[in-house]
C-alpha cells in the first residue's frame, strides 16, 4: 500500500491522494509525502521508477537490511539510518531501519522494525508545522539517535547496581548477563560508529555545493555529528566499563583458585614425607631394625608429629599461609 500525502498551498494543509493521479515532473509549488512502508516492492519500484530514481540509490533504498549511508544523484538525497529497537541492552532484535530519499518537492519514506512493539516515534501521521523536508529529515535524526539516547541514560543506573553485585557477591549467572550485555554494546557501537563518521565526513567537506550541505546549515550538521558521536562515546565508555567487570571477575575468581591450590600444596607437602614414611614401613620385609624395637611406634610417631608441624611451621615463617 502506497500512502501519499500531497501539500495543498491554497488550504496550507496535508490532503491525501491518489499516486495514480500524479503526473510527472512535478509542478513547481507541489510538495509529495510518501510512506512506503506498508508497500510491497512493485509498489516501491514503480514509485522509484516513477520518480527517475537512479537505480543504484533505488537498490539501496529497497533492501531492509543496509549499513547506514548517505548517497547523491543528480536529483534525490538518500539517507539510510539504524535505531535501536529493544526495549532495554539485555537482548540484541534487530535493528529499525529508516530509509529516506528527498529533494526540495518529494519525500519519499520507508521503516522497518523487527518488533512491532517496538517502532521508532517518527512523524508519519502528523503533518503540522512540518512544510521544510528539511524539517522532516531533522526529525527522523533525532528520533533515530533517542532510541539510543534514552536506553543509554537508563542502563547507566542499571550498570551501577550490576558493578556493586559483582564486587559483594559475583557469580556465573551475572557474569553472563555482562556476556550478553557486551555482545549487544558491540553491535550497537557499529551502527553508530558508522552513522558517526557518516555525519563526520559530510561535515568536513569542503565542496560548499555538496547535496546535503544545500539542504543543511554547517550548525545543523554539527548538531547531528555531536550527537552520534557523544552515543558512541557512551557506548564505548559502557563496553568498557562492562569489559573491566569481566576482567575484575575473572582476576578474583582466579585469586580464589590460586588460594585454594595453594592450600591444597601446602597439604601435599606435608603429607608426601608422611606417606613416604608410612610407605617405608608398610613394607613386607622380615628383617627391619626398627620393628623389634619396643618403642619404635612411639619414634615413628614423633618423627612423623615433628616432620609435619616443621613443615607448617616454616610456611608460617614464609607467610605462605
Amino acid at each position: 500500500m502506497i500512502e501519499l500525502h500531497q501539500y495543498c498551498p491554497e488550504q496550507q494543509q496535508w490532503q491525501i491522494s491518489d499516486f495514480q493521479a500524479l503526473r510527472y515532473p512535478l509542478l513547481t509549488d507541489t510538495k509529495i509525502w510518501i510512506n512506503l512502508t506498508a508497500a510491497n516492492q512493485m509498489e516501491q519500484r514503480q514509485v522509484l521508477e516513477f520518480f527517475r530514481i537512479h537505480p543504484v540509490i533505488a537498490e539501496d533504498f529497497l533492501r531492509e537490511r543496509h549499513p547506514p549511508k548517505m548517497e547523491f544523484s543528480d536529483s534525490f538525497s538518500l539517507l539510510i539510518l539504524r535505531g535501536f529497537s529493544g526495549p532495554d541492552f539485555s537482548d540484541y532484535p534487530g535493528h529499525s531501519q529508516i530509509s529516506v530519499l528527498f529533494n526540495d518537492q518529494v519525500i519519499l519514506v520507508k521503516y522497518h522494525c523487527p518488533l512491532n512493539d517496538s517502532k521508532i516515534d517518527l512523524p508519519f501521521s502528523s503533518f503540522s508545522g512540518l512544510d521544510r523536508f528539511k524539517d522532516w529529515v531533522k526529525k527522523y535524526i533525532h528520533a533515530v539517535s533517542g532510541t539510543y539516547l534514552e536506553k543509554l541514560l537508563q542502563f547507566e543506573d542499571e550498570l551501577g547496581e550490576l558493578e556493586d553485585s559483582m564486587q559483594s557477591n559475583g557469580n556465573d549467572q551475572k557474569m553472563a548477563q555482562i556476556m550478553k550485555y557486551r555482545s549487544v554494546f558491540r553491535k550497537i557501537d557499529r551502527n553508530l560508529a558508522y552513522q558517526k563518521e557518516m555525519f563526520s565526513d559530510l561535515l568536513y567537506e569542503e565542496d560548499a555545493s555538496h547535496p546535503f550541505k544545500r539542504h543543511f546549515e554547517a550548525i545543523e550538521l554539527r548538531d547531528f555529528y555531536e550527537k552520534f558521536e557523544r552515543l558512541h562515546s557512551m557506548t564505548q565508555m559502557y563496553y568498557d566499563q562492562l569489559s573491566d567487570l569481566v576482567d575484575g571477575y575473572m582476576s578474583t575468581s582466579s585469586h580464589q583458585i590460586n588460594e585454594k591450590m595453594k592450600v591444597l600444596t601446602m597439604l601435599s607437602a606435608v603429607f608426601i614425607p608422611l606417606t613416604f614414611i608410612v610407605g617405608v614401613y608398610g613394607m613386607n620385609f622380615k628383617y627391619m631394625p626398627e620393628l623389634e624395637n619396643p618403642s619404635g611406634y612411639y619414634i615413628t610417631w614423633g618423627l612423623m608429629l615433628a616432620l609435619a608441624l616443621g613443615l607448617l611451621t616454616l610456611f608460617k615463617i614464609r607467610r605462605w599461609w
